[in-house]
């Protein structure tokens, strides 16, 4: 991951993991790796999805799963 990665990761994951308008879940392989919040900075990559909810744009995290090496997709809930 680069370093610009990295910011915007630092930028985006309190409004996500402990947001008001979404909550996106932890991120979980299929192949079984559970990722903790701080092991996303190191995750081999990362990817950004951009949605709208409640008319607000929110970047969502994806990273990349350290063992298999697949894009781990973003789980998420509006909150009210």
């Amino acid at each position: 991951m680069t370093n610009e990665e990295r910011a915007i990761v630092a930028s985006c994951a309190i409004e996500v993991f402990r947001g008001q308008t979404v909550r996106q879940r932890l991120p979980k392989c299929s192949c079984g790796v559970n990722m903790k919040e701080e092991e996303i900075y190191e995750a081999p990559g990362v990817f950004f999805e951009e949605i709208s909810v409640y008319g607000k744009t929110i970047t969502l995290i994806e990273p990349v799963c350290p063992e298999c090496k697949k894009k781990i997709p973003a789980v998420w809930t509006a909150l009210e």
